[in-house]
């Protein structure tokens, strides 16, 4: 993705993905899939040129834009996702160590390290809030 957005970036034109294919050599699956996360993100967009009808893309060049949108509609859900996961697997744990399919020696090294996750999450979560307001 990022050598899609680096090539539009610097483009002086649109560009269709058989061109950014071939710049790149990437296959055009990998060219089309690239585009459209980028666009999922408002990294890229589409235009067209009057004498084609295929699509052309472009980069946005406000990059305060692009990196807004991919904390908002990416990080956000993946870190309140991760955390979830990671007390989800804590309770399963707890359940096998209750059972005996998990020593207690190896339910606490885990624990330890899964508490550690959640920490770093719950910090992550705390200071993208911050991090948005710098990137405005």
């Amino acid at each position: 993705m990022g050598q899609i957005y680096g090539l539009l970036y610097l483009s002086a034109e649109p560009l269709s993905l058989d061109e950014i294919a071939e710049s790149l050599d990437l296959s055009k699956a990998s060219a089309s899939i690239g585009t459209r996360q980028l666009e999922s993100l408002h990294a890229v967009q589409v235009s067209s040129k009057n004498t084609d009808r295929r699509d052309y893309w472009e980069a946005r060049l406000e990059p305060q834009e692009v990196l807004q949108k991919m904390m908002s509609s990416v990080l956000a859900p993946r870190l309140a996702n991760a955390h979830d996961r990671l007390e989800g697997l804590l309770e399963r744990m707890e359940v096998e160590k209750n059972s005996g399919e998990l020593s207690n020696s190896a339910f606490s090294v885990c624990q330890q390290r899964i508490q550690q996750l959640i920490t770093k999450t719950n910090q992550f979560k705390t200071w993208l809030p911050l991090i948005e307001r710098f990137v405005k």
